[in-house]
């Protein structure tokens, strides 16, 4: 059941409510409601779904056939326009899931996306409209340590669970030696006992050239991509690039990047 309120939501005890913006493609649309049950059920916590009077009705919008029954929410639909800042403010959400933007232009190359920029205010989950939404049964979660994989761990754990998904954590190493080889154990292990109790899980430390490449290559595999976000600036990011915004613009499966909140 759908609710339409738009007064402020009070945040219940450890998070404040779980907010899906307004995403106009179809797939998206379907993919963020996905991964706004899923974040809002583990994280106990409101769903509120951002409605606008130009696409479909929130309500309506249907999720995966494998979706389990106890991962999806009762949700509140809220007035919101294309720009999700406003109800962000009022909201003050603990997640926000968003549709990706589109490739980056030379402006947002410097000054950075606006998911980087909702960040400051809570953790966001970018989606973007590739792929099949109708089976997720794979999850590759490549991780590289720091506050976005610790995100996108947790991220890939929720659909996981809504979704009877197996979780591959993937990390890359790209130099040679025993100390690469040990951190990057040393990272998977953290991850995986991030996971708790979830036992579809496996890791996987994989030699390569290039991360990106690597990870391109094997999320081919998989029906569901789930990484941190760039953890480089915008301008860096610009003149070096990033291994997260490679497989963002890459990747030909399904990406969700997670930022999260920096305050």
């Amino acid at each position: 059941m759908i609710a339409v309120n738009d007064a402020v939501s009070t945040p219940r005890e450890c998070h404040g409510p779980c907010l899906v913006g307004h995403i106009s493609d179809e797939t998206a649309a379907r993919r963020g409601a996905m991964v706004g049950h899923a974040m809002a059920t583990v994280r106990d916590t409101e769903l509120l779904l951002a409605e606008s009077t130009t696409t479909t009705p929130a309500g309506e919008i249907q999720l995966p056939p494998d979706h389990r029954d106890a991962y999806s929410q009762s949700a509140t639909a809220i007035a919101a326009a294309n720009d999700v800042e406003p109800a962000v403010d009022r909201r003050n959400p603990s997640a926000l899931v968003v549709e990706r933007d589109p490739g980056p232009s030379l402006l947002s190359g410097l000054r950075g996306t606006a998911a980087e920029r909702l960040a400051d205010r809570t953790d966001v989950l970018t989606v973007d409209d590739r792929g099949d939404v109708e089976t997720l049964a794979s999850i590759l979660v490549p991780i590289a340590g720091g506050r976005h994989s610790q995100l996108a761990v947790e991220a890939a754990q929720a659909i996981a669970a809504a979704t009877d998904a197996a979780i591959d954590l993937f990390h890359v190493v790209e130099t040679e030696g025993a100390a690469s080889r040990e951190r990057g154990e040393q990272i998977l292990a953290t991850a995986a006992t991030a996971l708790g109790e979830f036992e579809n899980v496996d890791t996987w430390l994989y030699e390569a050239e290039s991360a990106a490449d690597a990870i391109i290559e094997q999320s081919e595999y998989y029906d569901l991509t789930v990484m941190g976000a760039p953890t480089v600036g915008p301008l860096e990011r610009f003149v070096f690039g990033s291994t997260s915004t490679d497989v963002q613009q890459d990747a030909d499966s399904s990406v969700v990047v997670a930022h999260a909140h920096s305050p």
